[in-house]
């Protein structure tokens, strides 16, 4: 699989804020640790994750080539598909569904598992775990 798809993935990570009742999270500084494709990727940041994901889902319904199905929601979990179609780089079409799963423990915690199928290559799975870890540093 290119590493196109493994980067739309880490995107359609985020998408269960398309559900109705999306889940709200509070604003401050967060500490992301993602694993995809054997690398781990460590980083924390002053954010809103729920305006992240807003943000990230107009970006692909903008950038087109996926198409989603409806988020379902079982208590806390979140779960959704997108079975996407865009221009590979060779050109050719590279077509791939990922399934998200999304675990919310609280509105300062929870948990993204992807997975990602298409075309010859092996699944690929991604897991991001988000956590709060205090508030942002004052701007001087």
């Amino acid at each position: 699989m290119s590493r196109l798809p493994l980067a739309l993935a880490a995107l359609l990570a985020t998408a269960p804020a398309l559900a109705d009742d999306p889940p709200q999270f509070r604003q401050g500084l967060w500490e992301f640790d993602r694993s995809a494709g054997g690398q781990r990727m460590h980083k924390s940041e002053c954010t809103s994750p729920t305006e992240d994901m807003k943000r990230q889902n107009e970006t692909i319904a903008k950038g087109g080539g996926c198409k989603f199905s409806p988020p379902v929601r079982s208590g806390s979990t979140y779960t959704f598909s997108a079975d996407c179609s865009m221009a590979g780089p060779q050109g050719g079409p590279v077509s791939f569904r990922s399934t998200s799963v999304m675990t919310v423990e609280s509105d300062t915690a929870y948990k993204i598992e992807v997975t990602t199928t298409g075309g010859a290559a092996p699944p690929v799975k991604e897991v991001l775990t988000a956590r709060r870890i205090g508030d942002c540093a004052a701007k001087k």
